[in-house]
C-alpha cells in the first residue's frame, strides 16, 4: 500500500529539515509527502531542498484546517499525519504502521519523555474533559499524540465531519471514526516531548480556552442542537472571546 504523510507546518524553520531527512532516509523519494505552510518565516524555502510537496495558505489554516488540505491532496493508500517535530523514532513509527493492515485507524498511547509537570497534568485533565463530553471514547488512552495512522478512504469519507481548526482536530478526527464503527488500535510508543519548539507551551492558558470552546462546538455538533453553531449571537459570542484572547 502507498503511504502520504502529512505535515502541517506553521512558522517550522528550524525542525523540519530535521523530521524531511529522517523520512527521506527512511522511506525514500518515492514516498509523497505533503507540507501545509500557513506561517512567514522561511519554512518554504527549507522544504524546497526535498521532493516534498508544499501546500502554502495566505491565511491561517491551524492545524485542524492544515490537515484537512493535506488529506483533500493526498494519494496514498495510507495517510500519516506527523507534527513538524517528528516525536518518535523511525523504529517506533514502522511499529504503528504495521499496525494499519488490519485496523482503520493507529493511535498512539504515549510514555511522554521530557514533558514538563504542568503539561503532563493539563494532558491528563484533557482526557478526562474529552471523555465526560463523549463517552464512548471512554477506552481510549490518548488524544493528542501527534502522529497518527489512518486510511486514506476511510479519511476521506470522514472530510466533511472535520469541523475543528485547531488542535482538537486530533480528538474531531477519532471521533468521526469511531461513531462509524471502524476498528482504531491504540499503539504504545516512546514520545519525544519537544519544549523548545512547542507552540502550546507558549501561550498555554490561551490553548486551553481555545480547546475547550473546541470541545464544546464539537459536542453541539454532534447533538441535535447543532443549528446553534449557525446563529448570529453564537458566532459573535465566539467572535468576542477570540478578540480577547489576541
Amino acid at each position: 500500500m502507498s503511504l502520504t504523510i502529512i505535515i502541517p507546518a506553521y512558522n517550522e524553520e528550524k525542525r523540519i529539515e530535521t523530521t524531511l531527512k529522517r523520512l527521506y532516509s527512511k522511506f525514500g523519494e518515492s514516498v509523497e509527502v505533503v507540507v501545509i505552510f500557513d506561517g512567514n518565516d522561511r519554512t518554504p524555502e527549507v522544504v524546497s531542498k526535498f521532493p516534498a510537496k508544499l501546500c502554502v495558505s495566505r491565511t491561517r489554516l491551524g492545524k485542524g484546517g492544515a490537515i484537512k488540505e493535506g488529506i483533500k491532496s493526498a494519494k496514498g493508500d495510507i495517510i500519516l499525519l506527523l507534527d513538524a517535530d517528528m516525536p518518535i523514532t523511525e523504529g517506533e513509527l514502522e511499529k504503528m504502521l504495521r499496525e494499519i493492515e488490519d485496523a482503520d485507524l493507529i493511535i498512539p498511547y504515549r510514555k511522554i519523555l521530557g514533558m514538563p509537570l504542568i503539561r503532563r497534568i493539563l494532558h491528563r485533565g484533557f482526557n478526562f474533559v474529552v471523555k465526560l463530553f463523549f463517552p464512548s471514547l471512554i477506552k481510549i488512552k490518548d488524544f493528542q499524540g501527534g502522529v497518527k495512522i489512518i486510511k486514506a478512504k476511510v479519511a476521506k469519507e470522514i472530510l466533511n465531519e472535520l469541523i475543528i481548526n485547531d488542535f482538537l482536530i486530533d480528538t474531531n478526527l477519532i471521533y468521526a471514526v469511531k461513531r462509524r464503527g471502524l476498528k482504531i488500535k491504540q499503539v504504545k510508543i516512546n514520545y519525544i516531548h519537544d519544549e523548545s519548539g512547542s507552540k502550546i507551551s507558549k501561550k498555554l492558558l490561551k490553548i486551553i480556552v481555545f480547546m475547550f470552546l473546541s470541545i464544546v462546538k464539537l459536542r453541539v455538533y454532534y447533538s441535535r442542537l447543532n443549528w446553534i453553531l449557525n446563529t448570529h449571537w453564537y458566532l459573535r459570542a465566539q467572535e468576542y472571546i477570540l478578540n480577547k484572547l489576541r
